[in-house]
């Protein structure tokens, strides 16, 4: 029940917790002053005071029960807020590098999911926790006083219905826990579905993935079936055990009152209190009952909190001006003994363009990724400017690099929103320009809003050439030191191509620019090549000398 990290995530909202404990208390006041003017009026007669006190007592209740409801929504919401950012800032700093090594529905269910789970938790549980363990105590307390035999008898039951969270939780541990990894599992393959709809009906394999669905959602149901089946169990066991007390402690109350050892009215009391006794365990249960995915989901949340941070800011000065690329004996290996790269070196001048080429596989992309400091360097370095990258601060180093990859991501708005995340700042001159160095401004103006047009999500309402002249205008918005083009032209026709290319090449002139691309054709303008084959440096120089040297660029050149 008591969990302490999440204990420390609702530290920051204790006064509004202790609120909520207040609150509880005070209904739990209006039901024992309820009971207790029912017995005067059971006892000695009705009277307009009592008849007042209890509908003054309902009307009171009313009205705490809608502001613990208000203030418990209120306080879950804000450290669930508060959890959100850290879940966040975590991804962020875990960065691409470990995104890629997890099923982006597993994590999606985490941060959405797994944390809307836990309001239970901070919203009900926790502080009922706490006004359910002090207001029983003080009516029990206040039953010991009228019979201390009464009073222990309610106290031995209270305590078996206090205890059964307790051993619920080590029953339901387990088949919750397999609910809840079914459940990221089913979501994640259900994400999965939808963001390939396109390739299962391409390739006719939407049935089969259907039918496969199908069956894993069925053994879902049966884990959900088990799991309400136990939690069904619990739930009867703890109204059972709490109707048992009070029938129970009024039996008892009713022989002492036939030996005289109790008068009526202490005994209408008995009978009214007794149950109220009760009431505050059993919401507890209920509220324990609504907690419990949370507690589950926190395994989850915890687990990606920890999850160690390979990649860390370092702090020195960031370089300024002209910045030249280096890698100087690189080695990286995506799997331990599998090496990507091996004794990479090469450098990109300072306003120049240097060209990487290779077959598929090479490690081409794998140097961006590098670069930007998605990995670090198993052995070597990435220098820019002489300065290693993993002693620069991580969001200035990013900031001295544009990247367009061959893999074009829009997001779900219009296209000045796209292009607006490059430079947030730049006014709409700014933005037409890059525009139209990326030959991308006629085909924007000709949409219904222009640069108000909703692309919608990953730009599916543009073509593939379209997006790719976007990514290469947020790029060249950014206007970094540092250009890189992951086969940033693959998309686009030949006419455009030649337009991109003749932009691309006046930007070179202040800018390193480093190009990704299988195509020889898209280099033609380096004036640096780098040939990597299988993760290796096969040759580099100009393009003219390479040539002439008949080795791997002029067999690529021949085939190309």
């Amino acid at each position: 029940m008591f969990n302490r990290r999440l204990l420390g995530l609702a530290a920051p909202r204790r006064a509004g917790i202790a609120a909520l404990v207040l609150i509880g208390l005070a209904i739990t006041a209006t039901y024992a002053g309820q009971g207790l003017l029912i017995a005067q009026v059971l006892g000695g007669g009705l009277s307009v005071a009592a008849v007042a006190g209890i509908i003054a007592l309902q009307a009171a209740r009313a009205g705490l029960l809608w502001a613990r409801e208000v203030a418990a929504t209120t306080v879950a919401a804000r450290i669930k807020d508060a959890l959100r950012d850290r879940l966040l800032a975590k991804l962020f700093a875990l960065g691409p590098g470990w995104t890629t090594g997890t099923r982006t529905g597993r994590v999606q269910s985490t941060v959405v999911d797994g944390v809307e789970s836990m309001e239970g938790y901070f919203a009900n549980f926790l502080p009922q926790l706490i006004s359910s363990l002090i207001g029983a105590t003080v009516l029990i307390t206040y039953v010991w006083v009228l019979d201390p035999v009464v009073g222990a008898t309610v106290a031995a039951c209270a305590v078996l219905v206090g205890a059964a969270p307790r051993i619920s939780r080590r029953l339901m541990s387990a088949p919750l826990a397999t609910w809840f990894t079914g459940y990221r599992a089913l979501y994640a393959d259900t994400l999965d579905a939808l963001q390939g709809m396109v390739t299962l009906k391409g390739i006719n394999a939407h049935r089969r993935r259907g039918e496969q669905m199908a069956a894993q959602s069925a053994e879902f149901a049966v884990t959900s079936t088990r799991l309400t089946a136990a939690v069904a169990s619990y739930e009867v066991v703890v109204g059972l055990a709490a109707g048992a007390g009070t029938g129970l402690a009024v039996g008892v109350g009713a022989l002492r009152t036939a030996n005289g050892l109790l008068d009526i009215g202490t005994l209408l009391i008995i009978l009214l209190l007794s149950r109220e006794c009760f009431r505050p365990l059993t919401d507890l249960s209920r509220a324990f009952h609504g907690a419990y995915p949370g507690l589950a989901a926190a395994d989850g949340v915890f687990e990606l909190l920890d999850s160690p941070q390979a990649i860390r800011s370092g702090s020195s000065p960031i370089i300024s001006g002209p910045a030249e690329v280096r890698l100087d004996k690189v080695t990286f290996a995506y799997v331990p003994g599998t090496p990507a790269l091996t004794d990479v070196t090469f450098t990109a001048a300072a306003g120049r363009t240097t060209a990487i080429v290779g077959h598929s596989g090479a490690g081409k992309s794998t140097v961006i990724a590098l670069l930007l400091r998605s990995f670090d360097p198993s052995t070597g370095r990435v220098l820019i400017n002489d300065v290693d990258i993993a002693r620069m601060n991580l969001d200035e180093m990013r900031a001295l690099v544009s990247v367009v990859s061959q893999d074009t991501y829009l997001f779900h708005g219009t296209v000045r929103d796209n292009l607006l995340l490059a430079r947030p700042g730049a006014d709409h001159t700014d933005v037409e320009r890059a525009a139209r160095d990326a030959a991308a401004h006629d085909f924007i103006t000709a949409l219904p809003e222009g640069y108000d047009t909703m692309i919608g999500e990953r730009g599916t309402r543009l073509s593939g050439g379209e997006r790719q002249r976007i990514a290469i205008a947020r790029a060249l918005l950014k206007d970094a030191p540092i250009l890189v083009l992951d086969e940033a032209t693959s998309a686009i026709d030949s006419a455009n191509e030649a337009t991109i290319q003749q932009a691309l090449a006046r930007l070179a002139e202040h800018r390193t620019t480093l190009v990704i691309a299988h195509r020889l054709s898209t280099v033609r303008d380096a004036e640096h090549i780098v040939v990597l084959d299988d993760g290796r440096v096969a040759e580099q120089g100009p393009p003219d000398r390479l040539l002439a040297a008949e080795g791997a660029y002029h067999r690529m050149a021949g085939a190309a």
